[in-house]
């Protein structure tokens, strides 16, 4: 191994416009130490971008142009998909969260760790209180979709009437700084924040009841109807049940907890997601196919350059274990790479050497050098 070099795609992913360079280490020479010494592709990822949202498929893209270089510029009809079956079985078929009921309120299949399935009915929700960018991104992608431009292209981020509906359909939610980590641009270019309840934490878990309950309280003070939503799998005690509960209770607002975890799961959340805003059903199926189709796209490429070989991929947190969420490994099995790396252990530059990886992965807010990332001690 020890004349092989890394191979190095910076990559910089914004939705479903990807910006792509591919360039070396600065100082990277033959022979290097550590993990220079694999023959292997690398990437950046956001987290906030391996969510299931639409914003997923340039996680995706970008992965293909840092293994196999540039995604050829080909695109496929939703009747094309639908008819390789194979994919559209896998990944086109999926359960409905949400249902619209005949008299204009929808139902919501809710989800916690703690008590499991809850139905809750409520009325289409003028505005949202979220503790996942996945929800914010889903809106915008939505928005996209109703206003006819393409998401996070100049119009797509300078649009007047999509910015007027953003603003007034987020009322708050997550830290509000995390939106910058995570990538989620729309945020600021169309004044989100300035007007934003925040709630100062990262997660579900974190959550203040008071805290909740004057955000809550404040979203729906005009008269409007406002909704929590939040990840159910972390809910996994009743105190944290009631602390993201009891305050939409006691406002009159209202909640839904879900948890999505794969590629079908990003159909079901654009659909949850739109019928409880109220958007039109073309606007909801007209980007749930548009999705499809940017993954189909990626799919068959994948398909073109593998040629039945499944590349061995390891992806890492910064703390050095390995990552092994569900949504995280349907990624990368999608991309036809081996995920057995992606069990949540610690490997050593040693044990990374046996396995002699083909793709390594991080994320792009790891603030270690990238000697530390490749063990050059």
């Amino acid at each position: 191994m020890g004349g092989k070099t890394l191979k190095i795609a910076s990559v910089a992913v914004v939705a479903v416009v990807i910006v792509a360079a591919v360039a070396m280490i600065p100082g990277m020479t033959e022979g290097e130490r550590g993990l220079y010494r694999l023959d292997a592709s690398y990437v950046e990822v956001s987290m906030g971008r391996c969510s299931a949202s639409p914003v997923v498929v340039g996680t995706l893209e970008s992965i293909f142009d840092a293994h196999y270089g540039d995604l050829p510029d080909r695109t496929y009809t939703h009747d094309e998909v639908m008819a390789d079956t194979a994919f559209a079985e896998t990944h086109c078929s999926w359960e409905p969260l949400v249902t619209s009921n005949p008299d204009g309120t929808v139902t919501v299949h809710s989800h916690t760790s703690v008590y499991g399935d809850e139905d809750v009915v409520m009325d289409v929700a003028d505005s949202m209180v979220v503790m996942s960018t996945v929800f914010t991104d889903t809106l915008y992608y939505l928005l996209c979709q109703e206003h006819g431009v393409e998401p996070y292209s100049e119009e797509g981020l300078s649009h007047p009437g999509l910015g007027e509906d953003l603003r007034s359909m987020v009322a708050g939610g997550l830290d509000a700084d995390y939106y910058a980590d995570q990538g989620a641009e729309y945020m600021e270019a169309y004044g989100v924040l300035d007007g934003y309840l925040d709630l100062g934490v990262k997660s579900a878990t974190k959550v203040d009841p008071e805290v909740l309950t004057d955000v809550m309280s404040r979203a729906s003070g005009d008269g409007s109807s406002a909704v929590y939503l939040a990840y159910g799998s972390l809910i996994r005690e009743d105190k944290q049940y009631r602390a993201n509960t009891d305050p939409c209770r006691s406002t009159g607002s209202e909640y839904a907890f879900m948890d999505p975890q794969s590629i079908p799961d990003i159909s079901a959340c654009i659909d949850a997601v739109g019928r409880i805003m109220g958007f039109d059903e073309a606007v909801i199926t007209g980007l749930i196919e548009d999705v499809q189709c940017d993954m189909y796209a990626v799919y068959r490429a994948v398909q073109s350059e593998s040629d039945g070989d499944r590349p061995l991929v390891y992806w890492e947190y910064s703390s050095g274990k390995s990552v092994k969420t569900a949504m995280g490994r349907e990624i990368m099995s999608f991309m036809g790479f081996d995920t057995r790396l992606m069990d949540g252990s610690e490997y050593d530059l040693e044990a990374l050497m046996l396995e002699s990886p083909d793709v390594l992965c991080f994320y792009d807010t790891d603030p270690r050098t990238m000697d530390e990332r490749m063990r050059v001690y």
